[in-house]
């Protein structure tokens, strides 16, 4: 994973105002001199500003705590298999620690929370505009649906919340298993008849959850699978078939 991953990653946590200074300080260098992650930061500040005036307060219910609780301690259905499995490319080498990590210091783990805040409060908008008439511009603009795994991932699945105006994607794992040493979840977007594009690599937490954010509009793809491959950059092909995987909604 590049400097630029590691980084891009933490940059909902910076909106947010959850890293401490020095972290702040690293991922706010990185997000001026990177105009990709600057425009990433620009439309989470957008998101985050609309919840607020989206959602009526209520009382958040006790299962937000303990999800918010659990990843901080830590850091339609295709009938057939979405894409044909090919040989496994050479091993990379071992990537340049990011910024954070080689200043001896990592991502605070309640910066872990805050991106999965930012999940579960965008799920509560979904659910709050489908019953509100006067919000139907807002809803048309998010949308959700889910993976869910087979076989060995049977227990695993996954809920996506796909951000249409920003171009983002929120994805919250929950049940994975381990990937094994040395191995990463890579998350793949299928277009119809087109081959799998690598957006993600990940590895979940000790609880087996994880919150990924893609940095990609959905449109124009038609399934969302995720393949266990050799880390620490994934593979540039699946080589395996997905036992993790979901319609776009």
């Amino acid at each position: 994973m590049s400097d630029h991953e590691e980084l891009e990653g933490s940059v909902a946590a910076w909106v947010l105002g959850a890293l401490d200074p020095e972290d702040a300080e690293a991922v706010r260098a990185h997000v001026e001199a990177c105009p990709t992650c600057r425009e990433v930061a620009s439309r989470l500040r957008r998101v985050v500003a609309a919840l607020p005036l989206a959602v009526e307060e209520s009382a958040p219910p006790p299962r937000l705590r303990e999800r918010v609780l659990a990843a901080a301690a830590a850091s339609r259905r295709p009938s057939s298999a979405p894409f044909a499995v090919v040989a496994p490319r050479p091993p990379l080498r071992a990537p340049t620690p990011s910024p954070l990590v080689r200043s001896g210091r990592r991502v605070p783990v309640y910066a872990a929370a805050a991106l999965a805040l930012v999940t579960l409060l965008a799920g509560v908008l979904v659910g709050e505009v489908a019953f509100r008439e006067t919000q139907r511009p807002v809803q048309s603009q998010v949308s959700r649906f889910t993976m869910a795994g087979h076989q060995d991932m049977s227990g695993a699945q996954a809920s996506v919340i796909d951000l249409k105006s920003d171009g983002l994607t929120l994805v919250d794992f929950r049940g994975l298993p381990q990937p094994g040493a040395g191995r990463v979840y890579e998350v793949w977007l299928i277009p119809k008849g087109g081959s799998p594009e690598s957006v993600s690599v990940f590895v979940p937490d000790s609880n087996g959850g994880k919150v990924v954010l893609v940095n990609r509009s959905l449109a124009g793809y038609a399934v969302m699978a995720v393949t266990n491959e050799p880390g620490p950059d994934g593979s540039a092909a699946p080589t395996q078939q997905p036992q993790l995987y979901g319609d776009v909604g």
